[in-house]
């Protein structure tokens, strides 16, 4: 048996990462795939649900949502994108059993796990229930432990990162998942994490189980979108768990953590015989708890501004790093960007991701700090810097644009040293809002690129 140290999730799920396709027609809106969409925006000091007509959700508790740099209430806005036109690949064996959700803000980790759900289109009897992720930073999808509800068919897992999700089954056999029954009986907020495990089955799991930034949060009764009890169905194995108790009402001021071990001996079916005989059970902390965090769990993402427009910039490469830039364009034809942070239509970049503080995956971000004019507005990457790495050739990179509480995520492509690459375009006209692609004849290949002290 191998043994490793990662951060998983008692309760999570799995995900890739793929995009739209350009349009070069500037006058035909860009095609929109079948919808199941939703946004809603929550606060540090709030909690808050949201949901799409087909059920996909996100369920937000109160602290999750992290403070701003200079420790003010932060807010975020959450979004929810069906993609079915991104790739969905499970293990060998598996079937695709769930529509692909993208879930957002990207780039970001939250103060609590979030809890996501996902409907289920087809999971027969007899069926294992796999939920994946792909992780954003090295594409590769990634089991997380769920809770399955047969009745309304739905998985659920919770997160400190969102990518994409989807879920998969297979036949239920001796290697499928086993179940741990979690109960939480202490008046305190828990956080779980796994610090390291032993998987019965290495050569059919082991490749797929998660990696940094994921967890399980068990509350209370009343708090928002989680009970004191549930049902998490994981790998077989033993597992060695870090229990994190937050003491305090203001979440992260004062914490004690223990640490316990579970086994996971056998497998367990959704229809036959249905009971999960692996449990944990705390009541809070014991006398022998250290103070301290858990090593899985990992740093929140200070937040970042939000407004009638929000436009963020990810992507992932490994230090030293690539720079590449976000510049947005307003109807004055003003461009925010590295060198004018602020624009007279209240336009301002509040994060840069470059060379001397490189950080993988961290988001760049525009928003408009005021009520913005009508007209069209251009997005556009440029690619600034290799940062010292070696040759990179090309980089994907995410884009999502907020606009007026509509969501809309661009994956696509920009090669080394390539000049502002558009993205999309929208106009805003009144109340409505419409986007249109990207041009190809149009070049902004000349404008002032000022260096970076």
């Amino acid at each position: 048996m191998s043994k490793r140290l990662i951060a998983i999730l008692l309760i999570g799920l799995a995900v890739v990462i793929w995009g739209c396709p350009k349009d070069e027609d500037e006058d035909t809106p860009a095609p929109t795939p079948t919808a199941d969409n939703a946004t809603g925006s929550v606060r540090s000091d709030t909690s808050g649900v949201i949901e799409t007509p087909a059920g996909a959700r996100i369920a937000v508790p109160e602290g999750a949502v992290p403070r701003t740099q200079s420790g003010a209430v932060g807010t975020m806005v959450f979004s929810i994108e069906r993609d079915n036109n991104a790739t969905a690949s499970p293990p060998s064996g598996e079937t695709v059993a769930t529509d692909v959700y993208r879930f957002g803000p990207e780039g970001f980790v939250f103060a609590r796990p979030v809890s996501v759900t996902i409907p289920v289109l087809d999971a027969p009897n007899q069926t294992d229930v796999q939920m994946y992720r792909v992780n954003p930073t090295t594409g590769e999808a990634e089991r997380y432990s769920a809770v399955y509800d047969p009745d309304n068919h739905t998985l659920t897992a919770q997160t400190y990162e969102f990518s994409l999700w989807f879920g998969s089954s297979r036949p239920a056999v001796n290697t499928a998942n086993g179940c741990v029954h979690v109960v939480n009986n202490s008046l305190h907020w828990l956080v779980m994490c796994v610090d390291s495990f032993d998987l019965t089955y290495p050569e059919q799991d082991l490749q797929y189980m998660a990696s940094y930034g994921n967890g399980g949060m068990w509350a209370p009764p009343g708090n928002i979108g989680f009970a004191n009890e549930s049902e998490f169905f994981m790998p077989q194995g033993t597992f060695w768990v870090c229990l994190r108790y937050h003491i305090e009402d203001i979440f992260g001021d004062y914490y004690l953590h223990d640490t316990a071990s579970v086994v996971i001996g056998s497998a367990w079916n959704y229809w036959d015989n249905p009971v999960c005989s692996d449990e944990i059970i705390t009541s809070g902390p014991s006398a022998y708890a250290d103070t301290g965090e858990c090593v899985c769990i990992p740093t929140p993402t200070t937040s970042v501004g939000t407004g009638d427009i929000q436009v963020t910039l990810t992507w992932h490469y490994a230090a030293p790093g690539v720079d590449l830039d976000l510049w947005v364009m307003d109807p004055d034809s003003e461009w925010c960007y590295y060198g004018n942070l602020q624009t007279a239509s209240g336009g301002e970049l509040d994060r840069d991701n470059w060379c001397s503080n490189y950080q993988n995956g961290w988001p760049e971000n525009i928003y408009w700090t005021q009520p913005p004019p009508a007209g069209q507005y251009i997005v556009a990457v440029d690619w600034y810097s290799t940062c010292g790495s070696d040759a990179v050739g090309s980089l994907s990179f995410n884009v999502r644009t907020v606009v007026r509480g509509t969501a809309q995520t661009y994956t696509q492509t920009i090669q080394e040293n390539e000049d502002m690459h558009e993205v999309t375009r929208f106009t805003i006209s009144g109340s409505s809002v419409v986007f249109q692609p990207p041009r190809s004849d149009v070049s902004w290949v000349h404008l002032p690129r000022p260096s970076k002290l």
